[in-house]
This record gives C-alpha cells, sequence and structure tokens, in this order.
C-alpha cells in the first residue's frame, strides 16, 4: 500500500469521490494508484479551509480509478471540483493530527500546489505516523447516476435499493424509496412524432413494452418510442421530476391523459427535460 496526500478546503460525512478541478490532474492521480492505495485529505492553510481544519489531517480515502463526475453526488459541496475518483472506503481521523508533525517539510514544498492539484505519496516512516493516529471508518456517499455510469441500470437498481421490510405500510415506503427512472418516450404513428409521454417507472423498458402491447401499432396505432430516460435515488424524487416537467409544459398537456403531451416539438419537450434533469441531478429541486 502507498499513502497519497491530496490537499482540501473540507471533509465530508458520509464521503464523496476524490475531487480535483481538471481532468488531467484526475488522470494523473489514476495513473499512480493501485488497488489498496490510500489517500490522506489534508485541510489548506487558505481561508476558504475553516481554521480549525488548516493544515490537519481530517480524512482518508481509498479511491478506485473510476471516473465521476462531483455532478453526480448531489449532496457533495465540490462543484468546483468536478472531475472525481470512486471511492471504496473511507475513514475519519480524531482531531490533532497536523500535517507538518506527520511530514515536516522545512521549505513548504513538497506539499504546496502539487497536493493542492493532484496527489503527492508519503514515505513508509510517514504512513506509520499517519495510522498511528485514531481513525475510523465512515459511510460513504452513494450516488445512483454513479453507480449508473459504472455498473449498468439493473445493478445500479440493486445496489441503491433499501433493505425490505415487512408489512403494507412498510412495504409502500420502501417502495417510495427504491431507485426509479423518470421517462420520455415519443409517441409516433406511420413514422410522424404527434405526442411525448412523460412518466416515471421502476423499469421504463417493461413500461414501453406495455405501452406498445395494447397500442396496435400495427393495425395503425401509436408507436411508443424511447426518447431518454434517468435514474434517481428513489420514486419519490422520481415522481417529482416528472411532476416538475409536466408542470413546466402545463398547456401543452392533452385532456384525455394529462402524461402527454402535444403540440410541442421535440427540441422544446428536449429543453425542459435537460434543465429539470440536470436540476434534480444537482439537488436543486
Amino acid at each position: 500500500m502507498t499513502m497519497f496526500v491530496s490537499k482540501v478546503t473540507g471533509f465530508d460525512k458520509p464521503c464523496g469521490p476524490l475531487v480535483f478541478r481538471e481532468p488531467g490532474w484526475r488522470d494523473n492521480a489514476a495513473s499512480k494508484l493501485r488497488g489498496g492505495d490510500r489517500v490522506i485529505c489534508v485541510g489548506t492553510k487558505g481561508r476558504e479551509t475553516p481554521a480549525p481544519d488548516r493544515n490537519r489531517v481530517l480524512g482518508m480515502m481509498e479511491p478506485s480509478t473510476r471516473p465521476v463526475a462531483s455532478s453526480d453526488f448531489p449532496d457533495s459541496n465540490h462543484t468546483r471540483w468536478p472531475y472525481g475518483l470512486l471511492n471504496h472506503r473511507a475513514w475519519e481521523f480524531s482531531p490533532g493530527l497536523i500535517l507538518g508533525e506527520v511530514a515536516p517539510d522545512p521549505e513548504n514544498q513538497r506539499f504546496g500546489s502539487a497536493a493542492g492539484s493532484g496527489i503527492v505519496p508519503l514515505t513508509s516512516e510517514e504512513e506509520a505516523r499517519v495510522l498511528a493516529h485514531p481513525f475510523w471508518e465512515i459511510p460513504l456517499l452513494n450516488s445512483i447516476s454513479a453507480n449508473q455510469k459504472l455498473f449498468g441500470d439493473q445493478t445500479a437498481r440493486r445496489r441503491g435499493a433499501p433493505v425490505p421490510t415487512e408489512g403494507v405500510r412498510y412495504g409502500i415506503m420502501h417502495m417510495r424509496r427504491a431507485p426509479a427512472f423518470v421517462y420520455w418516450f415519443r409517441l409516433e404513428v406511420r413514422g410522424e412524432v404527434v405526442g411525448h409521454k412523460i412518466g416515471w417507472a421502476f423499469d421504463w423498458k417493461q413500461r414501453l413494452r406495455q405501452f406498445n402491447s395494447v397500442s396496435l401499432n400495427t393495425l395503425g396505432g401509436l408507436l411508443y418510442k424511447a426518447s431518454k430516460y434517468q435514474l434517481f435515488n428513489s420514486a419519490s424524487e422520481a415522481f417529482r421530476v416528472e411532476q416538475q416537467i409536466l408542470k413546466d409544459c402545463d398547456g401543452c398537456r392533452h385532456p384525455s391523459n394529462r402524461e402527454v403531451l402535444s403540440g410541442i416539438n421535440t427540441l422544446q419537450v428536449e429543453e425542459v427535460w435537460d434543465t429539470r434533469v440536470t436540476s434534480a441531478m444537482l439537488g436543486r429541486f
């Protein structure tokens, strides 16, 4: 195992990804990391870091080399550091461990801009000083979006699903907390787009099959085609995004089915979709 230093302005609990300002620094860090390596997070000396945390070892991460975006983690405060590496594990340190005591640097150069932008290795003696200080494991910040990119839709849903509980009431709450999709289907008749269906579902592919199984497209009925879909952490969250999109297009909702939009073109629907989905992914409901 090799231990590295990265300068940070704070340390979140639950812990998000190891983040960087530029993609090049993220890729450089990934090229240095091997399985089991760890990165200690040290508060910068600048005013952007709370005074008690400056130059203090705040936490430790075991990062992977899998790239993610900080926007995949809506609860994270790292919007200025948009490029990240997904973590396997994370730990918090007891207060009192100062970087200068772990790795004396009289000229203040070794852990300067290089540690502020990327990661800098420690010696084996310095690693031992870090590990001698009390620390404990903390949970990781979950991201259905990051899991979706790394593992696919179905695995992401399983990883994000809450532990099942017994009883009707608890079962309903469990379903509300389970990951779900917001979807946008185009409605076509003989290749011409005649409307747009906005909705949410636990399995958008199954919902698409259900619609097409009863629309009798081969006899001239509607053909539902998937346009876009996005997985969210919970059915409640997916429902809110669905309702926001429909509300933004309220004047175009079909009187016989309020989840179907008509008299609006594809580019207009796409603009509303992108705005609402992006805002939700960033936690800005």
